[in-house]
């Protein structure tokens, strides 16, 4: 699955650069989003189906992880990308503030966009769309070796676009987490970007 994912994301950069014409766009975005909606709503069935699952993980334990991973998620995007972003030449700030986005490429770049530099949108919008991206090649190999620990790959994706991937190779309870996870990211997400935009 995980070649078939990245082959579909490489013929798919090189058919829309090759053969995509603009006034495509509007209904490719319509079909993304039918087609995305519909494999979260697979998704959260199967995890709606199984109510076992919810009762085993609606516990202390549960409940533990279910604060601790995105915090931690929130820690290591924005010390890892800043510590990179400065490694690669940007100032500190906007290292931080590019981090910020969490993966969530679409509203990260037009906020940043909008009230601080264009310039520094598009690397938002690289960067955490090439975090999703290349969630979809990792998210099974760090699986192998820790579940949990493949939850934080996506950010704030896993909520939607990963969730699939991640009930796959790991587990129901473990999607639920990853479901958890990417909701509270993507609610913090515009509190983030704006306690960090430069002013």
């Amino acid at each position: 699955m995980i070649i078939g994912i990245m082959l579909a994301i490489v013929l798919g950069v090189l058919g829309g650069f090759l053969w995509l014409e603009q006034s495509s766009i509007p209904l490719l975005d319509t079909i993304l989003m039918s087609a995305l909606s519909f494999i979260v709503f697979v998704a959260g069935s199967e995890i709606g189906g199984n109510r076992h699952i919810l009762k085993k993980i609606w516990n202390p334990q549960g409940i533990v992880l279910m604060l601790a991973i995105p915090v931690a998620v929130i820690v290591g995007s924005l010390v890892g990308g800043t510590l990179f972003g400065t490694a690669v030449g940007l100032a500190k700030e906007d290292a931080l503030l590019v981090s910020a986005g969490l993966g969530w490429y679409s509203l990260s770049s037009v906020v940043i966009s909008a009230m601080y530099s264009v310039e520094l949108g598009t690397i938002s919008f690289l960067t955490n769309a090439l975090r999703e991206t290349l969630s979809f090649g990792l998210i099974p190999l760090v699986a192998r070796y820790n579940k949990v620990l493949s939850i934080g790959i996506g950010g704030a994706c896993t909520m939607d676009s990963t969730l699939p991937v991640i009930i796959k190779y790991t587990n129901l309870q473990i999607g639920i987490l990853g479901f958890v996870n990417g909701l509270v990211l993507t609610l913090l997400v515009p509190f983030l970007l704006s306690a960090l935009m430069p002013v």
